[in-house]
C-alpha cells in the first residue's frame, strides 16, 4: 500500500520548525487525557492534596518518558512511531473504587498484580496471529471513533442542555469555525495548507473564543510557573492483599486485557498511516510496543499514579499534515517532560476552549473511520470472520450507548461493561477464540529443512486428498504451491536438516488453508520481480519464477514475521 500524501515517513527527518510545531500540536490533542485520571480522583475522592500533585506529575513524566521510548527501537522496547502514552479511562472506575477501599497505595499494588497479562499476551502473541488480526485492530479503532464523537459533541457544546448545561451560541461559533477551517483546508487545499490545517484551525478556534468570550485561562491563572511535587507524597503500595479485594483484581484484570487489545490495534493503525510502501504488519513492532506500553504500566505501579495506555486520538494529524517522523514523538516527549515541572504552562494547554478541542475531535473521528476501514480491508473477511466482527461492533456500540438493559450492569464493572471499545474488543477476542478452536477437518506434519524432504511432503498431501476433500487438480495445484513455499522458507539454512518446518492443512468454506512454520527469517514471499529476459536472466532472478508460479495459483498469501518466527499462510 504506498501512501503518496505521505511527506515524511516514520525513519524521515523533517525541518526542525515543522517538527517543533506538530509535536506541539499532538502534545495539545493527548494533554488533558494524560491527566484525566488524576484530575477525578482529586475531584471524586478524598485524598491529601499533596498526593494528587504528586501522581499528576507522575503521570505527565511517565508519559514523557514512554512516549519518547516508543518513538525509539532499540533494545526491543519501542515500536518506532509516534505513539503517546497516558492515562486510560477504561481504568476509572476501578480506580476509584481502589481508592476508596485502600487509598492510592491499593491502586498501585492493584495495578502491579494485573500488569504481567500485558507481559504474557506479548510473549506469546504468535499463538494469537489468528485471533488479533489487523481486520480487529481495525474494528476497535472503529468503535474508538464512534465514541468519541459523543466526547467531541459534549466538548463542544457544552453538555448538550443535559442537566441544565444551554448550549451557546458563542460555543457553536466556536467549534463550528474550528471544525470549517480544518475540513476545507484539508479538502481543498494544496500540500503546504494541509501541512499546516490543524495550527490554521486551532487559531480560527482561538480566535473565535476570544471574540466571543469563550476564552479564559483558570488554570494557568493560579499555577506556578516552575514546581516539583512533595517526593514524601509518594504513596507506596498496599501489600495486605485480600479476598474482598478479588473483585476489584478482576476489575483491573479485565482493564488490562481491553488495554491490550486496543494498544495492538493502535499500533498496527500507527504502522499503516506511518510507513509509505506498507505491504504487512509487523508484529515485531507490535511486540515491541507493547513491551515498552506494558513497562508504562509498571512505572505506574510503582510510583502509585493512574494505569496509562497508548493513544490513538492524535494518529490522524499524520494523516491530515502526512508527516509521521518518529522525530515529533521525541520532541513531543521533551514538550511533556518540561510541562510536568511547569504548572503554569501545564495550565495554559488545559485552558484550550473546549469547544476546540471538540470540534477536532469530530474530525479526528472521521479519519478514524477511514483508518480503521483500512485495517478492516488488509484481510479478506470470510462469512465467519465478517459475521464476528459485526457482532463485535454492534456489540461495542450497545455497551456504549448505555441505554440497554438498565440497572443489570454492576456498578462497579460499568466503565468496562459500559465501554464500547473494552466491550467490542472482548467480544471479537472471544468469538474469534472459539472460531480457531472449533473443530475442522485439518492435517499437519513436521520435516527437516532439506530438500530431500519433498517427497515426504507430497505423500502426506496425497494420503489428505480425501480427508480435505481435494480433487485431482486442486491437489496437483497444493502440492506445486507447497513445493514452492518449501524452497523458499529453507534457503539460506544450513543444509544439516536441525531445523524443523511444520506443515498444517485445514478444509475451510473458501477452500484448502495452508500454513508453514519455521524458526527463522527471510525474504517476504509477495516481494518478487520477475526478470526483464529469461535469456539474461541471472541465477537468482530465475529462482523468482517459482514464486511468480505460485502466485497466479495462492490466494490470499500473507507472509508473518512473530518472535523469530516466520508464517506464510496462502489458500487454494
Amino acid at each position: 500500500m504506498i501512501r503518496d500524501k505521505l511527506k515524511f515517513d516514520a525513519t524521515d527527518t523533517p525541518p526542525f520548525y515543522l517538527t517543533v510545531s506538530l509535536a506541539f500540536m499532538h502534545v495539545l490533542l493527548v494533554f488533558d487525557a494524560i491527566i484525566f485520571i488524576p484530575n477525578v480522583l482529586g475531584k471524586t475522592a478524598i485524598i491529601n492534596p499533596a498526593a494528587i500533585e504528586f501522581i499528576t506529575f507522575a503521570s505527565i513524566l511517565l508519559a514523557a518518558v514512554f512516549t519518547f521510548l516508543q518513538s525509539r527501537t532499540r533494545f526491543g522496547i519501542g515500536a518506532g512511531f509516534v505513539l503517546f502514552s497516558g492515562s486510560y479511562s477504561a481504568f476509572l472506575l476501578c480506580s476509584l473504587d481502589a481508592v476508596k477501599m485502600g487509598g492510592l497505595p491499593l491502586l498501585a499494588s492493584m495495578s502491579l498484580l494485573t500488569v504481567p497479562i500485558v507481559f504474557l499476551y506479548t510473549f506469546f502473541i504468535r499463538f494469537f496471529r489468528h485471533i488479533i488480526t489487523p481486520a480487529v485492530g481495525g474494528v476497535v479503532i472503529l468503535l474508538i471513533a464512534t465514541s468519541m464523537v459523543p466526547i467531541g459533541l459534549e466538548l463542544w457544546s457544552g453538555g448538550g442542555g443535559v442537566g441544565g448545561a444551554v448550549v451557546t451560541p458563542a460555543r457553536l461559533a466556536t467549534g463550528g469555525v474550528t471544525v470549517m477551517t480544518l475540513t476545507v483546508l484539508m479538502l481543498f487545499g494544496g500540500t503546504t495548507l494541509r501541512l499546516w490545517s490543524p495550527l490554521f484551525a486551532m487559531t480560527c478556534g482561538y480566535g473565535t473564543a476570544f471574540l466571543t468570550g469563550e476564552l479564559a485561562f483558570k488554570h494557568a491563572a493560579r499555577a506556578a510557573w516552575i514546581g516539583l511535587p512533595p517526593l514524601s507524597a509518594w504513596p507506596g503500595w498496599e501489600l495486605n492483599i485480600q479476598s474482598t479485594h478479588l473483585p476489584l483484581l478482576l476489575a483491573f484484570g479485565m482493564g488490562m486485557v481491553a488495554s491490550m487489545i486496543e494498544s495492538t490495534g493502535n499500533i498496527m493503525l500507527v504502522q499503516q498511516i506511518s510507513t509509505r510502501n506498507f505491504r504487512r504488519v509487523s508484529y515485531g513492532q507490535v511486540q515491541s510496543g507493547l513491551y515498552c506500553d506494558g513497562l508504562s504500566k509498571v512505572a505506574a505501579g510503582l510510583l502509585g499514579t493512574a494505569v496509562p495506555s497508548l493513544y490513538c486520538d492524535n494518529l490522524p494529524l499524520i494523516e491530515m499534515t502526512g508527516v509521521a517522523s518518529r522525530r515529533i514523538g521525541a520532541i513531543g516527549a521533551g514538550m511533556l517532560f518540561l510541562l510536568a515541572f511547569m504548572p503554569k504552562v501545564s495550565g495554559f494547554v488545559l485552558d484550550m476552549p473546549s469547544p476546540v478541542i471538540g470540534g477536532f475531535l469530530i474530525v479526528i473521528a472521521a479519519l478514524l473511520f477511514h483508518a480503521g476501514f483500512g485495517l478492516v480491508a488488509m484481510t479478506k473477511l470470510n462469512n465467519q470472520h465478517g459475521l464476528i466482527l459485526g457482532l463485535s461492533l454492534v456489540v461495542g456500540l450497545v455497551a456504549g450507548g448505555k441505554s440497554f438493559f438498565p440497572g443489570v450492569v454492576p456498578t462497579t464493572l460499568s466503565p468496562l461493561l459500559q465501554n464500547s471499545v473494552a466491550v467490542g474488543g472482548f467480544t471479537a477476542f472471544f468469538l474469534s477464540i472459539l472460531a480457531y478452536l472449533a473443530p475442522k477437518k485439518s492435517v499437519q506434519g513436521v520435516f527437516r529443512t532439506v530438500v530431500a524432504e519433498l517427497p515426504a511432503i507430497q505423500r502426506l498431501l496425497i494420503s489428505s486428498r480425501e480427508r480435505l476433500g481435494l480433487d485431482e487438480k486442486e491437489l496437483h495445484v497444493l502440492s506445486l504451491c507447497c513445493e514452492e513455499v518449501f524452497c523458499h522458507m529453507i534457503s539460506g539454512v544450513p543444509a544439516d536438516g536441525a531445523q524443523r518446518l511444520t506443515l498444517r492443512l485445514t478444509k475451510t468454506e473458501e477452500g484448502c488453508f495452508t500454513e508453514m512454520v519455521c524458526g527463522h527469517m527471510m525474504d517476504d514471499i509477495n516481494n518478487f520481480v520477475l526478470p526483464e529476459s529469461l535469456f539474461s536472466a541471472r541465477p537468482d532472478e530465475l529462482d523468482q519464477l517459482g514464486l511468480a508460479l505460485f502466485a497466479q495459483y495462492a490466494r490470499d498469501v500473507k507472509h508473518l514475521e512473530i518472535s523469530g518466527y516466520s508464517y506464510i499462510s496462502f489458500l487454494i
